[in-house]
């Protein structure tokens, strides 16, 4: 509703009703809001958990449940087409309109053509078909031979595409033991106590996605609804293909990459009850869906469910967490590498955990991909100055010998991610962040991949004029420029943010290299995302450290969750697999235990070190950090906030909470200004910040995914 705030009108959202007021001057509500916005107990609820917990202003949290652009002040409106109809009321139609003008033969068509048709047609088509102009139609209308009406339409975002209708798939033994407590607590019944939540830790290719098929027919069939939420919708084209090939017309789809006018009215269905599943990134939790059942939350591992650039910073899973408690639908969390929190909840007790360590297709179990490490180390001690290992290019020439497919992994873009100064040692740094440049052959430019600046190539060194420039490290175009070299006859395709900038790119590279367009793909984190290609037989990781060093607890976590979803990309058919890891670390327990597809050998190494450094799940961590263009009124305010953070410790008696910093950022500049970071690390942290005046210039992420 509009309301007066000051000498502005602002809108407002009724929470709660009461008998009395707070204060004791009131005013009038302007007007309400058409058409009226209701949302459910249970999601008011959710808005409140999350402000509190995620230390959030309540219109930003409730904002998330409303319509698309309502929490911007900028709601979309309905779309409506006009339609010309005859005017049963004043009799038969037929040679009505007769002057012997052409006007009037115009008129006569297109009575004629209403006729003929049923007696209504859109405006445009009827101007269309009987080729003539607004002046005819007016015409009628005067003579009431004709009404116009307005009818509503739907901006749907699947209108333009078909999929082939998908029946279920014959469960394997290990599938039915997994599905039949699932389906326990989706049946019920009052007399049911057991787990509502669950974790399906499954290897890649084990067939969960069947699981959640399976689970969401069956939740229908209970006469309720589900969301399943997937990391990103771009990059899940398979798996949400799958959904709508077995729902036909039952499945909405709701992400950012639609248009307005598409995600508003895909939200209004959605609210009405209109489609038994909603499908879609973090966003999607937050759909009206009525009657919730089933909340499934696909590779629950991924960080992309956490919103870290905007209020409220919250994480899609553990929202999907407390909507399920809420509402009372039962959770399904799945993925082949479980967030090492998840895993330690499920084995609490708190979700229960389903193991699923077979991989499935339509011929039979198959295994999983046999893994070499490659120490580089020794490659270049017998003198392999290549970005490739003996092993992994003898692999990648018997692959392509045997017409099978090959993707290579590497988590850097560009050509060299490292340009100096051989003479000086200048290193060509962006002028707004910390960070080094990265040259893209493509544009012969050096890009920024924090701020997203670029920069002309320099023909020599600004400092001292030398031209003996070195383009270091490696990237994805590196290695796109090497397997031409070394790999001439074979169709390569680079499957990098660079190629595939938009949603359209990327749908064209999965198709060209899903329909044998080409050999080998060569791409970045993109190609851990659910890519599922039968003709894959190698996986080579190029890089196996990129990741190792970074000053963040998670790190080995992530090289794990990485490696073994990459190496999971092979052998998914019957091709047999297998992975090539390159590391200069062969003996580091992430890589070691990736490559023996171990995850309970990694979690429990893993949890030992999160135990002994009392980081999650042992503790809860917030990451305040505060950016100035000034470095010495960041530094300054960094240290007013730790004093008044060990004083609000001090004060509310908290010794278990220990503060990291203030130190600076690893990206200790971006976009201009410095950062410094303060680290809180204890439990309930929520009740030390809430008290804290946080100035302009900080920004407070509870759980954050990464500490870099």
């Amino acid at each position: 509703m509009l309301v007066p705030f000051g000498a502005r009108v602002v809108r407002g959202i009724v929470l709660s009703l009461s008998n009395s007021t707070a204060v004791q001057d009131t005013r009038d509500i302007i007007e309400p809001i058409s058409p009226p916005v209701i949302i459910s107990p249970e999601r008011i609820d959710l808005a409140l958990w999350i402000a509190d917990y995620y230390l959030s202003p309540v219109f930003d949290a409730i904002a998330l449940m409303l319509p698309p652009g309502s929490g911007t002040g900028k709601p979309q409106k309905a779309k409506y087409i006009k339609y010309v109809a005859l005017n049963t009321a004043a009799g038969q139609a037929d040679g009505r309109g007769k002057t012997g003008t052409a006007g009037g033969a115009k008129q006569a068509e297109v009575l004629k053509l209403l006729e003929a048709t049923g007696g209504r047609l859109p405006v445009g088509q009827v101007l269309s078909r009987v080729k003539c102009g607004g002046s005819v139609i007016k015409a009628l209308l005067l003579k009431k031979l004709i009404i116009l009406e307005d009818e509503e339409v739907f901006r749907d975002p699947l209108a333009r595409r078909d999929f082939a209708l998908e029946f279920p798939l014959q469960f394997t033994a290990g599938q039915k033991d997994a599905w039949q407590p699932v389906e326990t607590a989706i049946k019920g019944g009052p007399d049911y106590r057991g787990p509502g939540a669950f974790l399906i830790n499954g290897v890649t290719g084990s067939g969960k996605t069947e699981i959640y098929l399976a689970a969401l027919a069956e939740t229908i069939r209970q006469g309720k609804r589900g969301i399943c939420l997937v990391p990103e919708i771009a990059l899940t084209q398979q798996i949400t293909d799958r959904f709508f090939a077995r729902f036909p017309g039952r499945v909405a789809v709701i992400h950012s990459k639609l248009s307005a006018g598409e995600q508003y009215d895909e939200w209004r269905r959605i609210s009405r009850g209109e489609f038994d599943i909603v499908i879609g990134p973090r966003s999607a939790i937050f759909a009206p869906q009525p009657e919730l059942g089933l909340i499934i939350v696909d590779e629950e591992h991924e960080w992309a469910y956490k919103q870290s650039d905007k209020m409220p910073r919250y994480h899609a899973r553990d929202v999907a967490i407390r909507l399920a408690a809420l509402t009372g639908a039962v959770l399904v969390l799945g993925t082949a590498t479980p967030d090492v929190v998840t895993y330690y909840r499920a084995l609490q007790g708190q979700y229960r955990l389903i193991e699923l360590n077979e991989r499935v297709s339509a011929q039979g179990n198959l295994p999983l991909p046999e893994v070499s490490v490659v120490n580089m180390g020794d490659e270049f001690k017998a003198g392999n100055r290549s970005i490739f290992s003996r092993l992994l290019k003898k692999q990648v020439v018997l692959s392509l010998g045997r017409d099978e497919q090959v993707m290579l992994y590497i988590n850097r873009r560009g050509l060299a991610t490292f340009i100096e100064c051989g003479n000086c040692g200048w290193v060509f740094s962006c002028r707004k962040c910390s960070g080094t440049l990265t040259y893209h052959a493509a544009s012969k430019r050096l890009v920024c991949h924090h701020c997203r600046r670029t920069y002309a190539a320099a023909a020599k060194c600004p400092a001292c004029a030398s031209v003996d420039i070195k383009y270091l490290g490696i990237g994805t175009q590196t290695v796109e420029a090497e397997c031409r070299r070394l790999f001439a006859k074979a169709g390569i395709l680079r499957f990098d943010s660079d190629a595939a900038a938009t949603a359209k790119a990327y749908s064209k590279l999965i198709d060209m290299f899903r329909k044998r367009e080409a050999d080998i793909m060569i791409g970045t984190q993109m190609l851990a995302k659910g890519l599922d290609f039968p003709g894959v037989s190698l996986v080579g990781v190029i890089n196996a450290d990129t990741g190792l060093n970074l000053p963040d607890f998670r790190s080995a976590e992530r090289t794990f969750q990485l490696l073994c979803q990459v190496a999971g990309r092979a052998g998914r058919a019957h091709v047999p697999g297998r992975a090539v890891i390159q590391t200069f670390n062969p003996g580091y327990y992430a890589i070691k235990y990736a490559a023996r597809h171990d995850y309970p050998g990694f979690y429990k190494q893993e949890i030992k070190y999160r135990a002994a450094f009392g980081y999650p799940p042992y503790n809860s961590i917030v990451r305040l950090t505060v950016s100035n263009r000034s470095q010495e009124s960041c530094n300054r305010q960094a240290r007013s906030m730790a004093n008044t953070l060990k004083q609000q410790i001090a004060i509310q008696g908290l010794p278990g909470l220990r503060l990291i910093g203030p130190a600076p950022a690893h990206l200790s500049r971006l976009r201009g200004k410095y950062q410094m970071q303060i680290i809180v690390v204890g439990q309930q942290l929520q009740g030390l910040l809430k008290g804290i005046n946080y100035p302009a210039g900080w920004i407070v992420d509870v759980d954050p995914v990464g500490m870099l």
